[in-house]
Order: C-alpha cells, then sequence, then structure tokens
C-alpha cells in the first residue's frame, strides 16, 4: 500500500507519523511501541490512527482494539484491569487481523500491573501490538523500555497551530493567535479551546484572578483563592485541580518575566495583555522599578509547590503557602 494511501491526523510530529508509515509499508511491525511526550500532543490520536491502518480498518469501532486506562478518580491502573486487558489481546482476533492495545496514561500502571504487562512483552504472541503512552519514558521501567520502540512527540510551534486554526477552522485571526500561543505546543489543548469556547472563558477569568492576587490582602486573597479551588480533599481530582492552577500561575509568572524584559510577543497568554501589563506596573511601583526579583521569587515557589504536589501534601495547604507568599 502507498504511504499516500494513509489518513493521518497531521498536526505537526511529522517524524513520528512518517516513521509509522514507512513501517506499515515495508511490514516492519514491532510487538511494542512507547509514545512519549506531554498531554494533548496528539499521542492518543495517532495511536489509533496506526491501530486502523494496520488492521485495514477505516470505520473507527474494531473488536480487535483495545483500551486501558485508568479509572475515574483512580490514580493508577489495577493489575485486575490490567490482567483483563492482557486476556482480551490473548483472544483470537474477530477479523484474522491485528489485535492492538493502547495503554493511556501507562505511568500510571501499578507496580504489580507493570509486572504482568512485563511478562506478556518477554513472551510476545505473533500479531499482537501494544502501544504504551506516556508523558515521559522515564517513568516506566528499563525493562519496559528495552523491549519497545520508543517515538518521541514533540510540542508543536505556535505558528504551525495558528496556520492549523485558521486553514482547518475559519479561526479569526487574533483568536487564532491567543490560542496558538496559549496551548504551548499542544495543538489538541488549542482545538479544544476553540470548540468549548465556555471553559476557554472560564479559563481566562481564571488567569485574571490569580493576576489580581498581589494587589489585595491577606483575606481578600483568600476569598479568591476558596472561588478558584473548592475541594478540600486529596482526591486525585483536588490534585489534579491544585497542578492546573499552579501551571496557570507559573505560565502567568513567566508571562509577567518576558514582558518586563519587553518580549510580549513570547507570552503564553497574548490574551490577557493589558491584565499582565497592568499587574507589571503594580509590581514595579512594589518594588521600587525592579520587578524581576520578586517575579523570580514567585517563580521559586511555584517550582517548590510542584515538589510539595508530588508529594502528596495536601494541594490546598499548598495553595494557600502559594497565596500568602505571592
Amino acid at each position: 500500500m502507498a504511504q499516500t494511501e494513509y489518513n493521518w491526523p497531521k498536526i505537526g510530529n511529522d517524524q513520528a507519523i512518517e516513521f509509522l508509515a514507512r513501517s506499515l509499508q515495508s511490514g516492519r511491525i514491532a510487538q511494542t511501541y512507547i509514545f512519549t511526550g506531554v498531554d494533548d500532543l496528539g499521542k492518543s490520536t495517532i495511536a489509533l490512527a496506526f491501530a486502523r491502518h494496520l488492521q485495514g480498518d477505516q470505520d473507527g469501532f474494531n473488536a480487535d482494539l483495545h483500551l486501558l486506562a485508568p479509572e475515574a478518580g483512580e490514580k493508577s491502573i489495577s493489575i485486575e484491569a490490567t490482567r483483563q486487558f492482557i486476556k482480551l489481546l490473548n483472544l483470537s482476533s474477530f477479523s484474522n487481523s491485528y489485535k492492538i492495545g493502547v495503554i493511556k496514561e501507562a505511568e500510571l500502571l501499578s507496580d504489580e500491573a507493570k509486572s504482568a504487562l512485563l511478562k506478556t512483552l518477554e513472551e510476545p504472541k505473533d500479531k499482537v501490538v501494544i502501544i504504551l503512552l506516556v508523558s515521559e519514558e522515564s517513568n516506566l521501567p528499563a525493562t519496559i523500555l528495552s523491549r519497545a520502540q520508543i517515538l518521541y512527540f514533540y510540542p508543536v510551534p505556535a505558528a504551525v497551530i495558528y496556520d492549523y486554526l485558521i486553514d482547518n477552522y475559519g479561526t479569526n485571526r487574533s483568536l487564532a493567535k491567543d490560542l496558538a500561543n496559549l496551548a504551548l505546543g499542544r495543538p489538541l489543548a488549542a482545538l479544544h479551546l476553540l470548540e468549548h469556547p465556555e471553559e476557554y472563558s472560564a479559563y481566562l477569568a481564571k488567569a485574571e484572578a490569580w493576576l489580581s492576587l498581589p494587589s489585595l490582602d491577606l483575606n481578600a486573597r483568600l476569598s479568591v483563592l476558596d472561588q478558584l479551588f473548592k475541594d478540600k480533599t486529596w482526591s486525585k481530582q483536588a490534585l489534579d485541580s491544585a497542578g492546573e492552577l499552579i501551571a496557570i500561575a507559573e505560565g502567568l509568572a513567566r508571562d509577567l518575566f518576558l514582558l518586563s524584559l519587553g518580549q510580549p510577543e513570547r507570552m503564553q497568554h497574548s490574551a490577557l495583555n493589558p491584565s499582565l501589563e497592568k499587574t507589571l506596573v503594580g509590581l514595579n511601583e512594589a518594588s521600587g522599578g525592579d520587578s524581576a526579583p520578586v517575579i523570580l521569587r514567585q517563580l521559586k515557589l511555584l517550582a517548590q509547590a510542584k515538589e510539595y504536589l508530588a508529594a502528596n501534601v495536601n494541594p490546598r495547604l499548598i495553595l494557600e503557602q502559594i497565596v500568602v507568599n505571592l
């Protein structure tokens, strides 16, 4: 089959797509693949496209394609779910084709699940392909990495995302620019916000609220935090929400630093340029004209907060400490 017959969802990461297309043409198919890169680069989309091409199925649903992912609210993929996944892959093919398994967020496999998967990889079955999607390859043990073909997915230039939004969705140039900048190289993140404008508006409102914090007294800051973060548990949802808020704060602090250096064209939150300029003026006034040390201290505080979050410290307590010390 000629390469031009393959239909790939292309928004960057051409090198990974071209490698998979060549593999299909040559028939040299690995039994295990690892797609590694941050979320929203298209790893899952391309994995499913590769599966459809490998199975000769362009219609979507296929009984020989199986997905494994963390259950909603769970912090790991259990051994029970993994064993069931492996059992399905070991059954005979419905269409006399490849059996393909895709594991999303494979870094969340429990230790027992990783061991069970490794045993399957050590004794590969003919015409069974397993694709693991991870944010970083270092999150998987070397014993699994050594048995896999690793493909790296990289952030896509903002200009590529900008052109894609205009050419394929007719997005107006101002919005396309702001979404492309905000996405930080993640095309699916830009598309999601384009298709869910209410979420985009909510994101900007949250970012605006965070920008207001340095100008407020302590009680007012805590009141804003109550609006931004209501969950006081240690649940996965609470940890994820706190992580998202810290990421917003980090992005805003970087933007303030870039603005202080006279490089507004490189900002992530270009849609909030007026608010960022106002905040920078306030920081300069409060610091005697040199806001850089204040912004750098904020970035250090946020980096420390991410370490605490990774160590499973109470997310509400972490956010309170950030707000108090801004």
